[in-house]
């Protein structure tokens, strides 16, 4: 049995992601708690990640007043659905839903590097990808998804640093921090992805 199935014979992964998620809505401290301890069971990813991951919106946790909000967009309406990894440059992109469009236009006016994916899909916001200590996991080796890109918004989208581990044999666990203006990181929300 290797390490990364083994933190699944308890309980399946998922499942605990969902109490998790449910704890968050009962007691957002406890919550943070359990998808932090499960985001340290990870490793970094076995494996290089290349080609697409659908993704999904585990829990938001900018600012008491934003937060819901930023739940709404993020977590109901759904516009992300994922990334595409392309393992040779260590890089990759993020995949959209096409009703983001119009919304990510008005966020993001000078943003103009959209790229299709398929009919229903669209691509946009690329990363570069390397290796490294958590941030705040500082003794866990972690994927780092890093957003300083020259064609990203700089005040936004290119304060994102996105941390992934692999949890399951095809599930990966990620947290995303934006760097505030006072140059320290605030983490913003928690993702899930897997391979397609």
């Amino acid at each position: 049995m290797n390490e990364i199935s083994s933190l699944t014979d308890d309980k399946n992964i998922q499942q605990r992601i969902h109490e998790a998620q449910n704890e968050l809505q009962r007691n957002r401290k406890s919550g943070l708690v359990q998808l932090n301890n499960i985001f340290r069971e990870g490793t970094l990813p076995v494996n290089p990640l290349n080609g697409p991951t659908s993704g999904q919106m585990i829990a938001v946790d900018i600012a008491p007043l934003i937060t819901p909000i930023a739940r709404a967009l993020l977590v109901s309406k759904m516009p992300w659905c994922g990334k595409v990894f392309d393992a040779a440059s260590a890089r990759g992109e993020n995949i959209f839903y096409p009703g983001f469009k119009a919304v990510s236009r008005a966020l993001f006016p000078f943003y103009a590097d959209y790229q299709p994916e398929v009919p229903d899909r669209f691509r946009a916001f690329p990363f570069r990808t390397y290796s490294g200590p958590g941030l705040k996991d500082t003794d866990l080796q972690v994927l780092k998804i890093d957003y300083r890109m020259p064609v990203n918004p700089r005040l936004t989208i290119g304060r994102i640093l996105d941390e992934l581990v692999q949890v399951d044999d095809n599930y990966y666990f990620g947290k995303a921090y934006f760097k505030t203006w006072w140059g320290s990181w605030h983490l913003i929300f928690y993702f899930a992805l897997q391979r397609v």
